[in-house]
């Protein structure tokens, strides 16, 4: 028999966030989130996100005894308001290979959502777009991206078994990076560039950039991505907290800022040095030595995973966007960076992805998808 217990407490919500990396132990594909990061994100009064944007309640399973799987419902107030509906988000879902524990987990979440007055509930999705989200269907013989999100390929099947069907897949892919920078293409981006009158930022430090474009860059980041699946608005608590998040990572030449004649911010590009092999020698943790593995995949690293490209609207199909990739190309090949990790697409994303597909060498990795359900 399964039992499901709502994680309340401190030591509930540390059992939460670490039974994740013990269900996973010895999986070499598998990259565990910061525990620290989780811990703070998922509890009342230390989280950005849950001052104004959502509601959440954790959950934990156990079988004769033993914590066997986890769970967590979100309610994200900005995306029902935004979409005049009343959903609901399954999140951070793990559990072990036994479809009792699974429905249970699911059977809680969805209770907790009707009492809450949702009717449909979705997921994985995390509390905003730049969170984990997307359950892994397909490329589980790769390594995971920091950003994004490892799971055993059976929770498709336990999940799926629960009535839940497919609303949105994302894809993922790797670019080879070229030796030189093709000098056809830079042509092509300078004359977009007296096109549009965009310019790139470049001499400013981490802290300077922070200081004077953040605020505008995440702007930028909601009107590109406000249209597309599962986003929400970020609010003031949430950018406050990505920015934090963000500072320790932040390379500036993996960012590209495009500004017109009165410095406003007209496009962003972000890429981040790739964490997946320090983070799992730190098996999560900063202390006391996941820090240094860190801190060395920051300066000395082959891969880089693009985070964040894009535009606003007004100067979307002007090629701005090819603009931002080849300013941070040239810094890739200066800095012997031989491969770039997409992130997770939206699969209907055709424009972006043919982008790189035409002009660069890539490879297909991965599929996640995200899965809806009426709640009667």
């Amino acid at each position: 028999m399964v039992e499901i217990k709502k994680a309340i407490t401190k030591k509930d919500i540390k059992a939460f966030v670490n039974f994740q990396p013990q269900l996973y132990k010895g999986n070499k594909y598998y990259v565990p989130p910061l525990l620290c990061d989780e811990i703070n994100i998922l509890t009342p009064g230390k989280s950005p996100y849950l001052v104004e944007d959502a509601d959440l309640q954790c959950f934990l399973a156990y079988k004769d005894g033993k914590l066997v799987g986890r769970g967590a419902g979100i309610i994200q107030h900005q995306y029902n308001k935004k979409h005049n509906c009343k959903r609901a988000r399954f999140s951070r879902l793990d559990f072990i290979d036994d479809q009792e524990v699974a429905t249970a987990l699911i059977t809680a979440i969805e209770n907790w959502a009707k009492e809450k007055g949702m009717d449909t509930i979705h997921g994985p999705l995390g509390f905003n777009d730049l969170e984990r989200q997307g359950l892994q269907i397909e490329g589980f013989d790769y390594v995971s991206t920091f950003e994004m999100q490892y799971n055993y390929p059976y929770y498709q099947k336990l999940i799926e078994n629960n009535g839940y069907q497919k609303e949105a897949d994302w894809i993922e892919y790797v670019i080879k990076i070229p030796e030189k920078l093709d000098e056809r293409n830079t042509r092509l981006n300078e004359a977009v560039q007296r096109r549009t009158g965009l310019k790139e930022v470049r001499g400013l430090s981490k802290k300077e950039l922070i200081k004077r474009y953040a605020e505008q860059i995440l702007d930028c980041v909601d009107e590109a991505y406000g249209k597309l699946y599962g986003t929400v608005p970020l609010s003031k608590y949430a950018r406050e907290g990505i920015i934090e998040e963000f500072k320790l990572i932040l390379d500036t030449d993996f960012i590209s800022v495009l500004i017109d004649k009165d410095d406003n911010v007209g496009g962003f590009g972000l890429a981040l040095p790739s964490l997946s092999k320090a983070v799992q020698k730190g098996k999560g943790k900063l202390f006391p030595f996941g820090f240094i593995h860190l801190l060395h995949a920051l300066k000395h690293n082959d891969t880089v995973d693009l985070a964040l490209i894009c535009v606003r609207d007004k100067y979307a199909a002007t090629g701005a966007t090819s603009i931002i990739f080849h300013n941070m190309l040239q810094r890739f090949i200066d800095r012997g960076i031989k491969y770039a990790e997409s992130n997770a697409q939206l699969e209907n994303n055709y424009k972006v992805q043919a982008l790189f597909k035409k002009i660069y060498e890539t490879k297909d990795l991965r599929r996640r998808r995200c899965y809806v359900k009426e709640l009667k």
